[in-house]
């Protein structure tokens, strides 16, 4: 990587100042009386930021052809998205009629903001009708979180109930939690690669983002268990009253309490309580053992007994998602 070396001048005896690469003002189109935006780094450093173009987006270009699957446009068009991508056009060549709802279904579906604002029979343009700044990283997060919340509350109340059309209620949420998912990423993404915008989101730092990024993939695999949850409960059909049911519904509450801690601890930033919440996961590895030993050796049938192990290995894999967030909000509130 290049480097330039200035030597810092002292003016009107009291103002530094120090010249600008020309090569690097050209390229960065600025001229005499352009304003540039100086930001004071945690590391001392300075970071310079020309100013910005007014109106100025980013386009993709994807092209759909016969030999092309429909999924394959699906992860295309998600990774442009993911890029911070303003415009995304999409070109079909060919007889590839169903691309065109499969991708309508998949915007709707995961990625908010998208709008295919301009149609014709073999081209289509979508544009991101949502700001970064619309949409404050931590409101995301919020939401994201109570939603996710809220699905492993009802998996479990569907659980003890025996409650399938809750359970499908379950399954059919994860989609909205995946839409918020992505658009953190995308907002994450954008905030690392440009200072301006990580301030303006309410960031400070791109160990933050990193640190948020981790976080809301573990809210996202939460969801995924508590969909798995809900999927495994037509098959189980064992006492609702019995012991092993009983247990799991404990080993439930622990884990949802354990999650719903560790976010309370993201946003007050506690140190502490995140503390505590790692060595409350480990006190869960005793109720579990037991779960498993009791379900290998109970009357159950095959098929329910299978259902309910998988289920028990979600109710762990949530408490475990929840201390790695504890972890990562640890390591947050140790100043760099």
């Amino acid at each position: 990587m290049s480097f330039f070396l200035r030597r810092i001048q002292l003016t009107g005896g009291s103002t530094y100042i120090v010249s600008l690469p020309k090569s690097w003002a050209e390229a960065a189109n600025l001229k005499p009386g352009d304003y540039v935006q100086l930001i004071p780094q945690p590391d001392s450093t300075l970071l310079l930021i020309p100013r910005q173009k007014p109106g100025e987006q980013l386009e993709a270009r994807i092209t759909a052809t016969p030999e092309n699957r429909p999924e394959e446009l699906a992860r295309e068009l998600i990774a442009c998205y993911l890029a911070g991508y303003d415009v995304i056009r999409v070109g079909f060549m060919g007889d590839v009629d169903e691309f065109k709802p499969y991708l309508k279904n998949l915007m709707r579906a995961k990625l908010i903001g998208l709008e295919s604002i301009e149609e014709s029979a073999n081209h289509m343009l979508i544009r991101c009708l949502v700001g970064h700044v619309d949409f404050p990283i931590k409101e995301v997060l919020n939401r994201m979180h109570l939603m996710t919340l809220s699905m492993c509350r009802d998996a479990l109340k569907a659980l003890k109930e025996g409650d399938e059309s809750l359970a499908n209620d379950v399954v059919q949420r994860d989609d909205e939690v995946d839409r918020f998912y992505l658009f953190c990423v995308r907002q994450l993404k954008a905030a690392v690669e440009n200072a301006l915008l990580m301030r303006e989101l309410g960031l400070k730092s791109p160990r933050e983002c990193l640190g948020y990024r981790l976080i809301i993939k573990s809210i996202e695999r939460i969801a995924d268990h508590a969909t798995s949850i809900a999927s495994q409960i037509p098959l189980v059909k064992a006492r609702r009253n019995s012991p092993i049911m009983e247990g799991v519904i404990e080993l439930g509450g622990a884990a949802l309490s354990i999650y719903e801690k560790a976010m309370e601890s993201v946003f007050k930033m506690n140190l502490k309580q995140a503390n505590r919440l790692i060595l409350e996961v480990e006190s869960l590895e005793s109720l579990e053992n037991g779960l498993v030993k009791r379900i290998s050796e109970s009357k159950l049938n095959m098929e329910a007994a299978v259902g309910l192990r998988l289920i028990v290995e979600s109710l762990k894999r949530i408490a475990e998602y929840g201390a790695d967030i504890a972890e990562i909000v640890i390591n947050l509130a140790i100043k760099s």
